[in-house]
């Protein structure tokens, strides 16, 4: 009778488990929001813990935020480092991109339900109030423009519209800016300024109309109220033209605060996927060796694993 013993190790490739455990990722998932969770009150606590009004020992917000933001990347690197190194031991995998895989796979997983809770349960919560208020307001102005609905299709006409007509019979054709009272003359240089303001081949009567207006109104020469328009519209395309630039400027710098944060944004999920990815790999459990046992008397093979 002769024995033979034949050991083999697992190499790359072969494995004996199943290549992705749902169960141990949704495990490494659910481990990495509770550490999440639990790391955050603890920075909240000792954050909070520092303000301190009465001593005026309080730090400022710039201070507060970033170190809110180091603490976020640190406890995120953590939890994402234990859910990673749980998953693929639970999963129980012997080859290391395997490990390395449960890890890539309970980042992702845990970062779009990490979103989801952000965008959907605490967004919920802050406009939900907010939301209330504006349903309430909405269905106040609903109820009275469907009130007020019947009676103006009855009618066919409204309040404003009747206003503005019996204005217009009283109102002559081509009112003397001399006898105009301030009320009429106010109106007439808004009405011309809108005419005035669209350019076209009816600026310049609209213009001469206000100048005549304003040189009947302040009882000054024809020349003086010119002058006067002009340094008036001068003066209005300046304070124009700086709040054009104002408002690039600040568009200027929304943008590239949003591009620093898109970037920052990357960087942490960036490093996040490498401590997840880490962490999975380091969980390879020992490798597996078999060993045949065959007996020659042609009766009988025997495999025992080890």
């Amino acid at each position: 009778m002769t024995t033979v013993d034949t050991t083999t190790a697992l190499s790359g490739g072969s494995h004996l488990h199943r290549r992705i455990s749902w169960a141990a990722i949704f495990g490494g998932v659910i481990l990495v929001v509770a550490i999440q969770l639990l790391l955050s009150l603890l920075g909240a606590g000792i954050g909070l813990g520092t303000v301190n009004t009465t001593a005026a020992s309080t730090p400022n917000a710039g201070n507060l935020g970033m170190g809110a933001g180091i603490w976020w990347v640190i406890s995120s690197c953590i939890a994402l480092f234990a859910g990673g190194y749980i998953a693929a031991w639970l999963a129980g995998v012997e080859i290391r991109f395997d490990g390395m895989l449960h890890g890539l796979v309970t980042w992702g997983i845990a970062t779009l339900l990490t979103f989801w809770l952000l965008t959907s349960a605490i967004g919920g919560i802050i406009g939900g109030g907010f939301s209330a208020l504006g349903s309430v307001a909405d269905a106040a102005g609903s109820g009275i423009s469907q009130a007020a609905k019947p009676i103006a299709q009855a009618t066919g006409v409204s309040p404003d519209m009747i206003q503005q007509e019996s204005q217009s019979y009283l109102q002559p054709a081509n009112p003397d800016p001399a006898s105009m009272s301030p009320q009429d003359a106010q109106k007439q240089v808004a009405s011309n300024l809108v005419t005035y303001a669209k350019g076209g081949a009816d600026a310049p009567a609209a213009k001469e109309k206000v100048v005549a207006i304003m040189a009947a109104q302040m009882k000054i020469s024809h020349d003086d109220a010119a002058k006067q328009f002009d340094a008036n519209q001068a003066k209005l395309k300046q304070v124009r033209d700086q709040a054009i630039q104002s408002a690039k400027t600040a568009a200027d710098a929304s943008a590239a605060a949003a591009s620093n944060a898109s970037f920052a944004g990357f960087g942490v999920l960036l490093l996040g996927l490498i401590v997840a990815a880490v962490g999975g790999s380091l969980a390879v459990q020992r490798r597996i060796t078999v060993t045949h046992r065959t007996i020659n008397d042609g009766s009988m093979t025997k495999a025992t694993g080890a």
